[in-house]
C-alpha cells in the first residue's frame, strides 16, 4: 500500500482503511489491524490513525472498545438514516423531490416482493391492514402503514431494499403526515387508503408482478393528490 502525502490525511487515511478492508475481504466482527501498523503500512502518525478510525466508527463502518482491539462493523439502517435526515435538511430537499424518491423504491419494491414474498411476509402485511381498519387517530395510522410498506420491502428479499426504506423512514415520517392531512382536507376517507392496501396485498400474494407495482403506484397517487392539497399542512382525522 503506497504511502499517503497528499492533503487532508485523516480522510485518505480512512479511504485507505476502506480499501484495506474490502482488500482483505474483512467482514462483521474481523479484527483490524493494530494502529501502530495501520500507521506504519500508510507512512502517517498514529494520531492521524486515530482520528481516521473515529470517522469511520462514526458512520458504522468499524467498532471500537475501551481495551479490545478495533473491529469491522456493518452500518445499519440507522447510519443512513442520519446521513440521509442531514442531508435532506443541508440542502432543504423539498417534500415533492422526496415523493420522487419513494416512489422509485416502493413500486420497485411492490414489484419485486411479489416474487419472493413468503407466508410471514404475507402475514406480516395482512396484520398492517387489519390494524388500519381499527385505527382511531392519524399517528396509529402512520404506524400500521409503516408496518404494511416495511413488510413489503422485507418481502423482496433484498437487503438493500430493505435498508433503504428503513433509512428513509425518519426523512418521511413529515411527509406522511403532509399527506395525510391533504388527503383528508381533498375528501379523501381512510377506507379508500386501506382498500389501496388491500390490492396491494392481493396482488402480491397472487405473485403479480405487474399488478402489485401498478397498485402500490395508485397507493402513491393518493398520496400525491394529498402532497399536492392545498391544506396539507393542516392535522386532519377522519374515517
Amino acid at each position: 500500500m503506497s504511502s499517503l502525502r497528499r492533503s487532508s490525511l485523516t480522510e485518505q487515511a480512512a479511504e485507505a482503511i476502506v480499501e484495506l478492508i474490502d482488500g482483505r475481504r474483512l467482514r462483521d466482527g474481523d479484527a483490524l489491524p493494530p494502529t501502530s501498523e495501520l500507521a506504519e503500512m500508510l507512512d502517517v502518525s498514529v494520531p492521524v490513525i486515530r482520528e481516521a478510525i473515529a470517522g469511520l466508527a462514526a458512520i458504522g463502518l468499524l467498532k471500537r472498545q475501551q481495551g479490545r482491539e478495533t473491529t469491522v462493523s456493518v452500518p445499519g439502517s440507522s447510519h443512513l438514516a442520519q446521513l440521509l435526515s442531514l442531508r435532506v435538511a443541508g440542502v432543504e430537499i423539498e417534500d415533492e423531490r422526496l415523493q420522487q424518491f419513494r416512489e422509485i423504491v416502493e413500486v420497485g419494491n411492490a414489484q419485486l416482493a411479489a416474487t419472493h414474498r413468503t407466508d410471514d411476509d404475507l402475514i406480516a402485511m395482512q396484520t398492517a391492514v387489519d390494524q388500519m381498519r381499527t385505527v382511531r387517530d392519524s399517528e396509529e395510522l402512520h404506524a400500521a402503514d409503516v408496518a404494511f410498506h416495511a413488510a413489503v420491502s422485507r418481502a423482496t428479499a433484498n437487503d438493500l431494499c430493505e435498508l433503504t426504506l428503513e433509512a428513509l423512514e425518519p426523512v418521511l415520517r413529515r411527509l406522511r403526515r403532509r399527506v395525510w392531512s391533504g388527503w383528508v382536507g381533498t375528501g379523501g376517507s381512510l377506507d379508500s387508503i386501506v382498500e389501496a392496501h388491500v390490492s396491494i396485498l392481493d396482488a402480491i400474494r397472487q405473485e403479480d408482478e405487474r399488478s402489485a407495482a401498478r397498485a402500490m403506484a395508485d397507493h402513491l397517487a393518493q398520496a400525491r393528490t394529498g402532497l399536492e392539497a392545498p391544506d396539507a399542512t393542516r392535522p386532519h382525522f377522519s374515517k
